[in-house]
């Protein structure tokens, strides 16, 4: 490429970079463009599309990767040199390496068919290596806006410039599972018999693997000694193993959020299939009544859309009180404060043999909001009332048990 080419190619990759890290961290243009990089991988949509069994959850999703999918066969990795923000930062990094070559093997082609056997499975787990959904963790979670401990996959982006110092671009040339889908796709003068000839010995060894990593990921507890629990999701959310499996974490959802209930947390109740996956921690910020944002974002379909009155019905969790820890049920003193923020009525008052006031949860009408957990004062023995997740949400018909 001549001089004004290199440059002119530059210019773009820093305008793209740009436009990727102002988009990630959010702002005030519409919610869509928080998710424009992540939702444009062929990996990613690939993916998902077969984890779903069937046709994606909607063809405008699919439109934009079956573009730049169509551009790799003429001209391969062209959005990698031109647009990938990662990407960008990492040829960055490349030009002070020191240019050695610590790794010869192509982990690339692995991860691809991996992730491919898995989501046969409805099990996509390696969905995390897409390096657009890596390059919005990580603006998400060194930001400092919502940023935890527990959000390991954050790291994957600084880790390999770091890396790149040593050897040269070495996730793109080594790891990256998108640059590999372009690579497959691009017409070249092999036969395509001949091609996957080639890579007989990575297609085999990844669907061999993938199949039954899919299923152990899935049913394997981080600790054995602890009882799984269902966490609490966002509305739209998957049944719990299915969100699992087909979340990106790329964390559009949780920056999209603005309440900030959605976090990551890591907890070790949890199978290895839900590592670093965001929840709601009703601890830190409630779940708005009208809001439906995170279920707009998610590019997976690990998040269905909702509307925002089809949000008011769905059903996330269930609140439940520890009489132990509740002023009212323990001390007999005056305190209705859930049953004065939740927003559905769905708190009894229970006077018991003194006639005390105490609050009883109808999980019929509980939408798990976490406007009850969230407000309790109770701080001797922890909250009063905990909301707990579902294994599957579900929608609550319209009564006249309550006004909504």
């Amino acid at each position: 490429m001549s001089r004004r080419g290199n440059i002119a190619r530059w210019c773009v990759r820093l305008l793209m970079l740009a436009l990727a890290f102002f988009f990630a961290w959010g702002g005030p243009w519409p919610g869509w463009m928080e998710h424009l990089f992540p939702a444009l991988s062929p990996f990613a949509a690939f993916a998902s599309a077969v984890a779903h069994r069937g046709w994606y959850r909607a063809v405008y999703w699919l439109l934009p990767p079956l573009a730049l999918l169509t551009l790799a066969v003429f001209r391969g990795r062209f959005f990698c040199r031109w647009v990938c923000p990662a990407g960008t930062l990492y040829a960055v990094a490349s030009t002070f390496s020191l240019k050695k070559q610590v790794l010869r093997w192509r982990i690339s082609p692995f991860l691809f068919w991996f992730t491919l056997a898995g989501a046969l499975l409805g099990a996509p787990l390696f969905l995390f290596t897409d390096p657009l959904a890596a390059f919005n963790r990580s603006v998400v979670t060194l930001s400092g806006l919502r940023a935890t401990v527990a959000m390991i996959p954050g790291v994957i982006v600084p880790l390999f410039m770091l890396l790149s110092l040593v050897q040269p671009m070495l996730w793109c040339s080594r790891f990256c599972p998108l640059g590999y889908t372009f690579d497959l796709v691009k017409l070249t003068p092999r036969p395509v018999s001949r091609r996957f000839h080639n890579d007989r010995r990575q297609i085999v060894a990844g669907l061999a693997a993938g199949l039954p990593l899919a299923l152990l990921a899935s049913s394997i507890p981080i600790h054995p000694g602890r009882k799984r629990t269902w966490p609490i999701l966002p509305p739209g959310a998957l049944n719990a193993d299915d969100y699992a499996e087909r979340c990106s974490r790329c964390y559009a959802c949780v920056n999209a959020c603005p309440s900030r209930v959605l976090n990551v947390r890591f907890s070790t109740n949890r199978s290895w299939a839900q590592f670093c996956q965001p929840e709601l921690t009703p601890d830190s910020g409630v779940c708005d009544e009208y809001c439906n944002r995170c279920s707009l974002v998610c590019h997976t379909g690990a998040i269905q859309p909702v509307s925002e009155d089809e949000k008011r019905y769905r059903k996330i969790g269930t609140a439940v009180i520890n009489k132990d820890a509740c002023l009212a049920w323990s001390d007999e003193q005056y305190c209705m404060v859930c049953d004065e923020y939740c927003p559905y009525n769905a708190i009894h008052t229970d006077t018991g043999p003194t006639g005390f006031p105490r609050p009883v949860v109808l999980p019929d009408q509980c939408r798990g909001c976490g406007m009850c957990q969230h407000n309790c004062p109770a701080i001797r023995a922890g909250k009063a009332i905990i909301v707990e997740g579902l294994a599957e949400q579900r929608e609550i018909p319209a009564n006249d048990l309550y006004d909504i």
